[in-house]
């Protein structure tokens, strides 16, 4: 049995998991998966809670408090599928270039969706703050915009799963080339770590985060794995310092 610990550093977020596998990673570190018969229901399962964590790891990733999720909307039973994503990309194509002229980059997550009862084509979608107002723009019909700030209660696991729900059915997920991505490395666990953990010890808390959970789930073939998510303080994350040097020079000034 090999023990390793994989790191996932997310913007502000650290996932710290350690678990153990029956065959040894290769020189580009991955590992061959057992192959076990899995009922597809567990599978399904488990592809969307990886669809979740990936699409919570990007937002994480690319966008904070104070960017936007806005829903940008067509008229009703006005267009087909095919018309309104040839809409959608002219729209990012508009975007992209008036972005470029400002000096600013024009990332996004999102999807395209029709209403149930058929006909409402509409896109959500994750912006910047620095692109909402080119964005606003560029879309043509101003009485179908709905904007929402984001707000980082619960580090955008919802809005993940949001974004996730019915992905293979009537929603058409988005995401731009240019998103950064997680940071992954993945290094061999040492075996008294490992043992530690199983017998209850916590995982130190790395300097600088706080812990928001730890999870302990146990696999039918290779036993416990453990998995702990750190978030950074505010103060110490680098999309923040402007913002916190400001606030604390502000405050200075009025004491």
């Amino acid at each position: 049995m090999f023990t390793y610990k994989c790191e996932i550093q997310s913007g502000p977020m650290l996932e710290i998991k350690y678990y153990q596998s029956l065959r040894k990673r290769n020189k580009k570190n991955m590992s061959r998966s057992i192959n076990r018969a899995i009922t597809s229901e567990k599978m399904a399962q488990a592809n969307r809670i990886r669809g979740e964590q990936h699409t919570q790891r990007l937002i994480l990733a690319n966008f904070k408090q104070g960017d936007w999720w806005v829903r940008f909307s067509a008229p009703y039973k006005n267009f087909t599928e095919e018309e309104f994503e040839k809409i959608v990309s002219n729209f990012f194509k508009r975007i992209k270039y008036h972005a470029k002229k400002q000096g600013v980059q024009f990332k996004y997550i999102g999807f395209c969706e029709c209403g149930k009862r058929g006909g409402n084509w509409h896109l959500h979608i994750i912006i910047e703050d620095c692109i909402k107002d080119i964005a606003l723009k560029m879309w043509k019909w101003s009485n179908g915009i709905n904007l929402t700030p984001l707000y980082e209660d619960g580090n955008f696991a919802d809005l993940a799963k949001y974004i996730r729900k019915d992905v293979t059915g009537t929603k058409r997920l988005k995401t731009s080339r240019n998103l950064t991505k997680p940071t992954v490395t993945v290094i061999e666990g040492k075996k008294r770590e490992f043992k530690k953990l199983e017998k209850g010890e916590a995982l130190p808390i790395p300097q600088g985060y706080y812990l928001v959970r730890d999870d302990v789930w146990v696999n039918d073939f290779t036993g416990a794995n453990y998995h702990f998510v750190f978030m950074q303080l505010r103060m110490n994350h680098k999309r923040y310092a402007v913002e916190y040097t400001k606030e604390a020079k502000n405050e200075s000034k009025t004491n």
